[in-house]
């Protein structure tokens, strides 16, 4: 499927967003933890979106309630709680790589939504997965393994499973409502696993700054995009375009640092261009 211009400038636009979001994470950590992180994110999210159009719910059905809380469960709760508990403990770079082994799960789910696996698709997610493992190599291979690089590899399990619930559902409600909604649900059920954890919270001018990045582009804008976008794209093809997101971040913290990326960064994020290019062939 040949991907419209302003699609594709809107998908680069939330993986800047979420490439970002990973230094902005890290960031917060030290001031909350990060299942209380998860459910401020997930509930505040929702009511961003609520307020900026989420409340206009027409049709909602009792079948479209079971769908939300299907989609709330897998997009908002498993995989907040696991991505934020992941960043604790992981290697950011190998957490990268592993969070981002989720188009390859969609491609392999792909099938259940009538999608066809085709050479191209293959080889193309192929390549951009081993562009990823190829950028993070130094820190995959000094890293020893540790719980949060499960947890990391949980979230990528549990994203690819809601984004091929969202294309089985094949709603036709307004995506700012079942972003709002979704979000909601999901940091309700994150509600009781506060209790296994070790809530804190140091409300800092700069927590809020952080929160309010989550809150408003990395959970109410970014998702709005998200849904909207796969719900008139292939999944396994839409999903390749988030092989970019780890290699943002890797451009960002070099430009950051001013120096120029060592030659297995350029030559993975040349893998990761082509094997995008190969899918959407």
């Amino acid at each position: 499927m040949k991907v419209r211009p302003l699609d594709l400038s809107l998908v680069l636009f939330v993986c800047l967003i979420w490439a970002a979001n990973y230094f902005v994470i890290k960031a917060v950590l030290p001031y909350v933890d990060p299942i209380t992180f998860a459910l401020l994110r997930a509930v505040l999210g929702g009511i961003f979106v609520f307020a900026i159009g989420g409340y206009a719910v027409k049709g909602i059905g009792r079948a479209d309630l079971l769908w939300l809380v299907a989609l709330g469960l897998f997009n908002v709760t498993l995989f907040l709680v696991f991505l934020n508990v992941s960043l604790v403990t992981a290697d950011a770079g190998v957490d990268s790589t592993l969070v981002y082994t989720q188009p390859v799960f969609v491609a392999a789910l792909a099938t259940l939504v009538g999608e066809r696996l085709t050479r191209n698709r293959v080889a193309g997610i192929s390549a951009a997965f081993a562009g990823i493992v190829v950028i993070f190599l130094p820190s995959i291979v000094g890293s020893s393994l540790v719980i949060g690089d499960l947890y990391a590899l949980i979230a990528s399990i549990s994203w690819a499973i809601s984004i091929i619930i969202f294309k089985r559902w094949n709603s036709r409600l307004n995506v700012n409502s079942i972003t709002a909604i979704q979000s909601v649900l999901g940091g309700t059920f994150i509600l009781p696993v506060i209790a296994f954890g070790h809530p804190f919270l140091d409300p800092m001018p700069l927590f809020w700054v952080l929160l309010g990045y989550n809150v408003v582009l990395a959970s109410g804008l970014a998702y709005v995009i998200f849904w909207r976008i796969l719900s008139r794209m292939p999944a396994a093809q839409f999903t390749s375009y988030f092989f970019l997101v780890p290699v943002f971040a890797v451009i960002m913290a070099s430009a950051l640092q001013l120096s120029v990326p060592p030659p297995n960064e350029i030559a993975g994020t040349l893998l990761v261009a082509l094997g995008i290019i190969a899918v959407n062939r």
